[in-house]
């Protein structure tokens, strides 16, 4: 493995501005220690791999409360106690959970957000289902503890979201996705329905019914309150054969008739259904508009709206804009449902999660002074020029203290990467404490290797060798604790 030598290169390249409980003088060690390592033959996907984890470090604090992780690495005004946001703790959570010892790193934050009202519902988030998916994984929650927690924080988020259609209300700078074509009107924030909450307040009821089953008491009224949502979506939100956000004429929701979509353009939004399983199949087509020049697709990246709609990148005054411009938020948001739409029809979706993971990864840069290009994550891409966007305003106006001040969004931590890599192209699936493969890599690589995968306490390994030539045996092999366990890989997909 090259673990050592991206590290050392990681290191040369950073300037340490700001810094939490692991240095980078200790980032080796760390994450010799922690992180599943990855050996394949495409260099981009596993440079940004552990440049990812090198990053997600940088982010654990410790705190009077615990472990925690945290989005910006300076203090921003806007976040709260101990500089934490809950917009993203859903991917913080998705991301760390493979960590080796993951439980010591986010079982205080989940409960940090899951109990305290002013901080866990800042913002619209999928708190309880990636808790339920790192449960999955660790196996390390107090179950009956976890569930009355929970349901407390699903009601608190019913008694102030709910409206009488059944659907959730949400504004667009609540989801974390200011100036979004569907949700300004005039400049300003517009109350909708959109797929954003309603989609995540399905999986955390679909999570706490499954949570309650796993008890031994399954709790109906959660299975149903997630039907109802779907049901709902299906007859409120799929509009012209996409999942979109809904306004109405008055902004107490009241008339459900007189709420208006002809005018919102498709957004990379309309896929979070899939994130949580919400469609049946034979929609999956809706996939391929991702690689449409017309709609998301560009040179540079899946961009978050249509790209014909006419409002596509309208001016605002503003660095962090949802109105076409490339987030990483939403594409590992995407791409985590294109993994599940690629359980229909892997031939054609598991090519492209293949294609959009890669471009995905190239965006992992910013070119410094003399044309050296270093790696690089930060908040927001623009979709037609290779520059982190939102660091170019910001730079302008000279770093502004209101807005976080210098190099705010360098090491963002906001999105997901090497959850892709390992539930898409290892294809990692959990079923009833037993861990099966059903990897999707493209068909030129001749191997792929992932090891100190640690699930329910064992480590796992996957490797694939095409030939037999590079690890000693043809084909897929699955190792639980060094010993091979057969029929662990299922439905390989090589695109």
């Amino acid at each position: 493995m090259c673990l050592e030598r991206y590290v050392s290169e990681f290191n040369a390249e950073d300037k340490e501005y700001y810094r939490n409980d692991i240095d980078n003088i200790h980032s080796l060690e760390w994450m010799q220690e922690e992180i599943p390592l990855l050996e394949c033959p495409d260099t981009e996907i596993e440079r940004t791999y552990y440049f990812r984890w090198w990053v997600y470090r940088k982010h654990i604090k410790k705190t009077p409360e615990g472990s925690m992780i945290t989005e910006f690495l300076p203090p921003v005004p806007w976040s709260g106690k101990y500089n934490l946001i809950n917009a993203a703790a859903g991917h913080h959570i998705m991301e760390g959970r493979w960590l080796k010892h993951a439980e010591r790193y986010l079982t205080d934050y989940i409960y940090f957000f899951l109990t305290n009202r002013q901080e866990g519902m800042r913002y619209s988030s999928w708190l309880i289902w990636a808790a339920k998916e790192f449960q999955k994984v660790t196996g390390s929650i107090n179950l009956s503890n976890f569930l009355k927690e929970a349901i407390s924080y699903y009601y608190a988020w019913e008694e102030a979201r709910q409206t009488e259609c059944g659907l959730f209300w949400s504004l667009d700078d609540r989801d974390a996705m200011e100036f979004s074509i569907s949700g300004t009107k005039n400049g300003k924030p517009t109350k909708g329905i959109r797929p954003t909450l309603n989609s995540y307040m399905y999986g955390d009821a679909a999570a706490i019914y499954a949570l309650s089953v796993q008890c031994g008491k399954p709790l109906e009224e959660f299975r149903l309150k997630a039907e109802k949502i779907r049901q709902r979506m299906w007859q409120l939100l799929w509009r012209d054969g996409f999942f979109k956000a809904l306004h109405p004429a008055d902004e107490t929701f009241s008339r459900v008739k007189d709420m208006v979509s002809e005018k919102i353009p498709k957004e990379l939004i309309g896929y979070i259904p899939w994130y949580f399983g919400i469609p049946k199949q034979g929609h999956e087509n809706v996939f391929l508009f991702l690689e449409d020049p017309k709609i998301f697709g560009t040179e540079f990246g899946i961009t978050t709206a249509e790209q014909s709609h006419p409002a596509f990148l309208y001016h605002a005054e503003h660095e962090c804009l949802w109105n076409g411009y490339i987030w990483p938020f939403a594409t590992s948001q995407t791409l985590t449902a294109l993994i599940q739409a690629a359980e229909v029809d892997r031939d054609v979706y598991g090519g492209l999660f293949c294609r959009l993971l890669r471009q995905y990864a190239q965006q992992h840069n910013r070119t410094v002074q003399g044309g050296e290009k270093i790696m690089w994550i930060d908040e927001v891409k623009a979709p037609y020029e290779d520059v982190w966007s939102s660091r170019e305003i910001l730079k302008n106006w000279n770093w502004p203290k209101e807005k976080g001040g210098y190099e705010r969004g360098k090491d963002y931590n906001h999105s997901t990467f090497c959850d892709l890599v390992i539930t898409g192209l290892a294809g990692i699936r959990i079923i009833d404490e037993k861990v099966f493969f059903r990897p999707m890599i493209p068909k030129t690589w001749q191997y792929f290797r992932l090891d100190h995968l640690y699930v329910l306490g064992d480590n796992y390994q996957i490797v694939y060798d095409k030939t037999g030539e590079k690890y000693g045996r043809r084909g897929w092999t699955v190792y639980q604790n060094g010993v091979i366990v057969p029929d662990r890989v299922c439905g390989v997909a090589c695109q």
